[in-house]
């Protein structure tokens, strides 16, 4: 009864909890969510993390949570690489061999291959999400089955220059990004707002995803000067060089990143330098014990014999999209309505569900969730401890 009452609070519905006889899940056709995640290349670190991630939230929904409506729910999951081309032909081999009753999600790796995808899955009707905060995605007009599980890297920086303005009115700042559709998606609305609130952008750097030698970089910063660099387009595949070499050359300006530069390995990875780096996060930390998402998923992986340290914060936004995802399948399934229409529907619908403390909430605006909060790191501490609460950015 424990058990139970614990995931009735939580949102899971009392018979959900009992879960579903194996044999009968077994029988049904199963609900099939396909992940195209990059297991290769240069962001290879955040693509594994995150497909442990979808995995212990599939096996969770699966041996605890009793699957979806009865079926079991199945994880497809394809090497992307991080390449538009390759992450396109592994999506056309997906929705080609599987079918359309069953695969009912599919979860891409970036921006730029969800804006090569968007159109089709526009025609398909095919609900779909992504490593991807780009801010294009977030329209249900052009994109109906198109969810973005976080703010968009235009909210993200909203963020960041509020901040800033309350440090520093009149700061002069840099925008450091990578050449990628992820790292210059926000960076016309950066300039725009920094303008409009009083700031003047000294410089821009425009860097490969990932390079060796953060030099050249910070000799560039330390001519402009600025008061702030903002770093965007990365996954700690530079960061910490350009941390480190910012402070060995003596440069002042105070550091900020987006969502993805906000694991404790940029901490690990650049030292004291770390220290003060600001970052907008909108998911739970392994280490914050006190949500149930966290707590459940220690035991959850200490009974499967699966290593309970620190998870990544890659790790902890796959796992925040795959339950909201099945909760909105088992919604769907409850209204008789587990198709790609329904599960649309019901992830629309589905603003009194948090994730088990993962997200603010899901309530979509847009089909974005338009809440973060700001980290700052602590090499002390060895973690990033929240500098502000939930910051709504519409």
């Amino acid at each position: 009864m424990k058990r139970r009452e614990f995931l009735r609070k939580l949102g899971v519905g009392t018979l959900t909890a009992l879960g579903m006889p194996y044999i009968a899940m077994a029988q049904a056709k199963p609900v099939k969510l396909a992940a195209l995640l990059p297991l290769t290349g240069p962001f290879a670190f955040a693509g594994n993390a995150g497909r442990e991630g979808f995995v212990d939230g599939v096996d969770y929904v699966n041996e605890v949570l009793g699957g979806v409506g009865g079926r079991r729910l199945e994880l497809i999951v394809e090497d992307t690489g991080y390449d538009v081309a390759k992450g396109t032909a592994a999506f056309n081999r997906v929705v080609s061999r599987e079918r359309p009753d069953e695969l009912l999600f599919v979860y891409g790796d970036s921006t730029g291959l969800s804006k090569a995808l968007a159109p089709e899955i526009a025609r398909m009707g095919l609900p779909y999400s992504a490593t991807s905060f780009a801010n294009e995605l977030a329209d249900p007009k052009t994109y109906p089955t198109i969810f973005v599980f976080g703010p968009t890297y235009n909210d993200m920086m909203e963020a960041l220059l509020r901040q800033i303005r309350l440090q520093k009115g009149r700061a002069k700042i840099a925008l450091v990004y990578s050449n990628t559709e992820f790292g210059r998606d926000p960076i016309p609305y950066a300039k725009e707002r920094a303008k409009a609130l009083g700031m003047e952008v000294v410089h821009e750097e425009v860097t490969p995803p990932a390079f060796t030698d953060a030099t050249p970089v910070v000799l560039n910063l330390r001519r402009a000067n600025p008061d702030f660099v903002i770093l965007q387009g990365y996954a700690l595949s530079v960061e910490p060089l350009i941390l480190r070499a910012a402070r060995e050359q003596g440069l002042q300006a105070q550091f900020m990143g987006t969502y993805y530069s906000a694991d404790l390995a940029l901490i690990q990875r650049a030292g004291p330098a770390a220290e003060g780096f600001t970052v907008t996060y909108h998911n739970a930390y392994w280490y914050d014990t006190l949500v149930p998402a966290v707590d459940e998923m220690r035991k959850f992986r200490q009974r499967k014999g699966r290593d309970t340290s620190y998870r990544p914060t890659y790790y902890m936004g796959s796992l925040a999209v795959v339950l909201a995802i099945a909760e909105a399948m088992r919604r769907a399934a409850g209204a008789g309505k587990l198709t790609r229409s329904g599960v649309v529907e019901y992830l629309e619908k589905l603003g009194d569900y948090n994730g088990l403390g993962l997200q603010r909430s899901y309530q979509f605006v847009n089909h974005r969730l338009p809440y973060t909060k700001l980290y700052r790191a602590s090499v002390k501490d060895g973690r990033f401890n929240a500098i502000t609460d939930w910051i709504k950015l519409a």
